[in-house]
């Protein structure tokens, strides 16, 4: 029930991989025939992917994660302008000015941070308590030096969906750049570059259920990213490293399996959702004085992912729950995974105004297909002994 945090290699990735750990070790940068099966793998990786989104393959930059490819995004962009001759709208700017929300992923917002401290100017748009960041917020953000707006599709701990379209479009006219991070969304929802103004998008494979390690950004090459690893000249020169033929190819196949099942897997989700949210009403769980002291809550209302739900059980220690229901072998998380042991609050629920008791009370439910209405009566009803 943590899918949010990582996914299980899927079969389709599994088999795509194994001939690439034994047989077909050869590094696809060798000119010799046997290095061809890897040199089309990759070929067809690229393909594979760009397709799901309605790119150019030759827009798709394997990376090793999502990470990476925030900072690549965000990285790349200054640099352009930093280095001197780039122009908006006819002017030259010289310090780059960046748009983000405050509820990003700590990829952007700590590369961000950095930025800060090196030439760049950053402003952090604030969700409404709702969990999601309008356009609007973001337009009234923008100065004559603003280069790149960055606005995740999915927030990763609420499951909010941002207007990244309607995001993107206000970028487009005042000719600025626009990222998402689509970590969270990649392969789970309908996504095409071009319809939805997206000029750089990263994802990372063990979140749809490809291997740890592995990840991709697309980049239009209208763009002109700067290379962000220095050394051989793989991916076209732009990012260097022996490439992870393995990891790739299992990463495409996952890809391409959650493309071609993606309505029937959105309408599972949508199952365990209403299922999970009933056995929660009837459970009492939203009345007060029945489960907890106080009604629970849930947090980032609207449109979001299904299956992934934010819960606010006040009074309740939610680490403590968390390790006592992973005891019985049933993992929840209190926040995102990247930094579910720090002692800070979660910035995340900060910025749609929970204060410090409510965050220590909340955890994240991340179903998807592959969970069952049984595993929801095990959550409940665990969930239920340990807070009674």
């Amino acid at each position: 029930m943590d899918n949010a945090a990582s996914t299980r290699l899927c079969d389709e990735a599994f088999e795509a991989m194994l001939p690439f750990l034994k047989e077909d070790h050869f590094n696809p940068g060798s000119i010799y025939e046997a290095a061809d099966n890897a040199r089309r793998a990759l070929t067809g990786a690229r393909k594979k992917i760009a397709g799901t989104i309605g790119a150019d393959p030759g827009s798709i930059y394997f990376t090793s994660g999502g990470t990476e490819s925030d900072n690549w995004a965000l990285k790349g962009t200054a640099e352009l302008v930093l280095s001197g001759g780039y122009t908006r709208n006819g002017r030259v700017i010289k310090k780059p000015h960046i748009i983000t929300s405050l509820f990003e992923h700590h990829a952007v917002t700590e590369t961000c941070r950095w930025l800060e401290r090196h030439g760049c100017s950053v402003s952090f748009a604030r969700p409404d308590s709702t969990g999601h960041v309008s356009a609007d917020s973001i337009e009234r953000l923008i100065n004559e030096d603003t280069v790149l707006i960055s606005l995740m599709t999915v927030n990763n701990e609420l499951g909010t969906l941002n207007p990244v379209a309607e995001a993107g479009r206000v970028a487009h006219e005042h000719g600025i750049l626009f990222h998402t991070d689509a970590v969270a969304s990649y392969a789970h929802i309908p996504m095409d570059v071009k319809a939805m103004n997206i000029d750089m998008l990263s994802a990372g494979a063990h979140k749809f259920n490809g291997p740890k390690g592995a990840g991709f950004l697309y980049a239009d090459k209208r763009t002109g990213l700067k290379p962000f690893m220095h050394g051989g000249g793989q991916e076209t020169g732009r990012r260097a490293g022996t490439v992870n033929v393995a990891a790739i190819t299992g990463m495409a196949a996952a890809a391409l399996r959650h493309h071609e099942h993606m309505e029937a897997d959105l309408a599972r989700r949508l199952e365990l959702d209403g299922y999970l949210m009933g056995k929660l009403d009837k459970a009492g769980f939203f009345t007060a004085g029945k489960v907890t002291r106080e009604p629970a809550i849930i947090n980032g209302t609207g449109e979001r992912l299904p299956g992934f739900i934010s819960l606010t059980l006040p009074g309740i220690n939610a680490e403590e729950l968390i390790v006592r229901l992973g005891m019985q072998g049933i993992c929840i998380s209190g926040r995102s995974a990247c930094s579910s042991s720090l002692d800070s609050m979660s910035h995340v629920l900060s910025s749609i105004g929970l204060d410090r008791a409510a965050a220590d009370s909340t955890v994240r439910i991340s179903m998807n297909e592959d969970n069952t209405e049984e595993e929801a009566d095990i959550l409940i009803e665990a969930i239920r002994k340990c807070i009674c």
